[in-house]
């Protein structure tokens, strides 16, 4: 239980530089879309390489807590969108952590493997992003009177967009992290 629940210092450590670098690339490499927010972006590259490093509380707390509270305040929209758009939205990057011990478990050594690996990866970015869309959906419907279909819509225009570029970054890097979580394994890895 430890390693699920249990910070050490390297964990915050560690846990802060990917959420500071999740924030920087929220605020300076993206592609604004209209003027009730949403943005194009690869911001959650940082907070998914947390979920395949330290499980689903840890990436929860560093999605939900850290990037999604830093982000709300820095949008400027109120704490009233918090609960909806920016925790579940965000710490929705926790359900790649439910699947990162076993990720972490295979080797890439044969195609099987391979797909199974990249298969779940995908299906947990793609799952998060459906979450994030319908949570920001929601909340336009209620806080920004937005009909439906228009909330679907606009969302539409950027989650989707976000989570594909997310999703070959993540593709790009899997091997790389695997490689680092066995020479490096965090607590929860152990």
């Amino acid at each position: 239980m430890k390693n699920v629940f249990g910070f050490t210092v390297k964990d915050i450590a560690e846990i802060a530089i990917f959420s500071a670098l999740a924030i920087v690339l929220d605020r300076f490499v993206r592609i604004p879309l209209g003027a009730t927010g949403g943005s194009v972006n690869i911001s959650m590259v940082p907070l998914y390489v947390i979920a395949l490093r330290h499980g689903w509380f840890k990436s929860l707390i560093a999605g939900g807590i850290i990037y999604g509270l830093i982000t709300c305040l820095f949008d400027g929209y109120g704490l009233v969108c918090y609960p909806l758009e920016y925790f579940v939205a965000f710490g929705a990057v926790c359900i790649l952590g439910l699947a990162s011990k076993f990720i972490n478990k295979i080797k890439l050594d044969n195609f099987k493997n391979i797909c199974i690996s990249y298969g779940l990866l995908i299906v947990s970015i793609l799952l998060a992003a459906t979450i994030r869309f319908f949570a920001a959906s929601i909340d336009s419907v209620i806080l920004w009177d937005y009909t439906f279909a228009a909330a679907f819509a606009y969302n539409l225009s950027y989650v989707y967009i976000s989570a594909i570029f997310t999703c070959i970054i993540m593709c790009i890097l899997l091997p790389v992290i695997l490689k680092v979580n066995k020479a490096m394994p965090t607590n929860y890895l152990k």
